[in-house]
């Protein structure tokens, strides 16, 4: 019986993700909470998870090179207050122009959605993740676009962009286009 929930568990997790269109290769969609559904956009490459709390793993490079700059995006359920977890992120980084660094709510259908904008010296925790107490890196110039989703029964979805801070600043546009899926 647990064998069969395990792999129920498995098979479900993995038919959230699915292409969208032919029209869009390599595009794909997420599923939010089973109720909405984001476009991913179509320069994300998927990539298995650094950690198993991450539910989406996905790069997108500067240019087509095995040793290209990439930003790493990732995607989950999470809970925690938002202003803390925000706080949180911020603590990853260090310097940075503060007039830069900005947190802006944005309300799209019935849903508010928590935009954070840093640069800096990222501090990356490297061996799983910033509760881990794993080594920390220290990235110069770099930038996180994080999004809270908060559904309106107050579940919470993240979305990060994290990577060189030209990377990760093109990417700006197109999170901000995904949350369009939450107006319906």
């Amino acid at each position: 019986m647990i064998r069969f929930l395990l792999a129920a568990t498995v098979v479900l997790a993995i038919g959230t993700a699915r292409p969208t269109s032919a029209e869009e290769p390599g595009t794909e969609s997420i599923s939010l909470f089973g109720e909405k559904t984001l476009k991913i956009p179509a320069a994300w490459q998927r990539t298995r998870p650094q950690s198993s709390i991450v539910e989406h793993e996905f790069l997108i490079k500067a240019e087509d090179t095995d040793d290209a700059p990439s930003a790493r995006i990732t995607l989950m359920a999470a809970g925690g207050d938002v202003q803390a977890n925000i706080d949180r992120w911020k603590t990853q980084f260090i310097g940075g122009d503060p007039a830069k660094q900005k947190t802006e709510q944005l309300t799209v259908g019935d849903w508010t959605v928590h935009v954070v904008d840093l640069s800096g010296k990222f501090k990356e925790t490297v061996g799983g993740g910033p509760f881990s107490g794993g080594k920390v890196v220290e990235r110069e110039n770099y930038a996180m676009l994080g999004g809270i989703l908060v559904h309106p029964e107050g579940r919470k979805y993240f979305i990060k962009v994290t990577g060189p801070v030209d990377l990760v600043k093109a990417q700006r546009e197109s999170m901000i286009r995904m949350f369009d899926a939450l107006k319906d």
